[in-house]
């Protein structure tokens, strides 16, 4: 049977009621475990965000942020890419994380063979998977955002607001282990980028991240300063594949 999208508003019940943010999330994300559903990027970040707020107590989280409004009419704040889930922590640290997943395949081709492995391959059903790699260009990027900030001018294009950056990947089956491996390498001496890796079962950290070495300390604190500009992106609508 073909599967469907449901799309969901964290914190909004089915008859567009408000309901407790907290509740509706674990309810979220307990039901992407129990009925293990796809781990498409939205997916991703229910576990992920879900995972960050039991260990983080009191961070503040922001989805698909993309560009602020207007900072005392001096300018704005603007990233590229979107950045997939941006966390402030209670310590004000800022920290960035790049979400990949699966994605639903276009017509009937069995998309989940195109990567040989030794390992016997497991189908996901009508979803395509990604590379291995995929998104480390995008999590890099986020190391000299925001591209656009009210006093870039001040600064080299180069300055960040972010302390730490993620790259978050579900569990892939279908890649083999010693590709994961050296991939973690990779991101671990070449890069100072944290890697997470996710399924049904755990969560776990495969590389610690380092300090972003183009933070800005003013740029930083100008965008802790102004975080009601970035209100609408607290809003979390998601599309589940059940």
């Amino acid at each position: 049977m073909a599967r469907r999208r449901r799309t969901t508003t964290i914190g909004i019940g089915a008859f567009g009621y408000t309901i407790d943010r907290d509740e509706h999330l674990k309810d979220t994300y307990n039901k992407i475990i129990t009925r293990r559903l796809p781990l498409t990027e939205d997916a991703v970040f229910i576990m992920t965000l879900f995972m960050l707020s039991q260990r983080n107590q009191g961070s503040r989280f922001f989805k698909a942020v993309r560009t602020s409004k207007s900072i005392s009419n001096k300018g704005f704040f603007s990233f590229i890419p979107d950045i997939d889930l941006l966390e402030v922590r209670v310590d004000n640290s800022v920290v960035g994380y790049e979400l990949k997943g699966l994605q639903k395949a276009k017509g009937s081709i069995d998309h989940t063979r195109v990567i040989p492995t030794r390992r016997k391959v497991r189908s996901i059903e009508g979803m395509k998977p990604f590379t291995f790699y995929e998104g480390l260009d995008q999590a890099l990027t986020y190391l000299i955002n925001p591209i656009v900030s009210p006093i870039s001018d001040k600064f080299p294009s180069h300055a960040s607001i972010f302390d730490y950056v993620y790259l978050v990947h579900p569990e892939r089956e279908i890649t083999s282990g010693t590709a994961i491996s050296a991939f973690a390498n990779m991101v671990k001496n070449c890069t100072p980028v944290g890697l997470i890796y996710i399924s049904h079962n755990w969560w776990k950290e495969i590389v610690s991240p380092k300090p972003n070495p183009f933070l800005n300390q003013e740029l930083k604190e100008l965008f802790l300063q102004n975080l009601e500009a970035f209100n609408i992106y607290t809003k979390f609508k998601l599309s589940l594949i059940q």
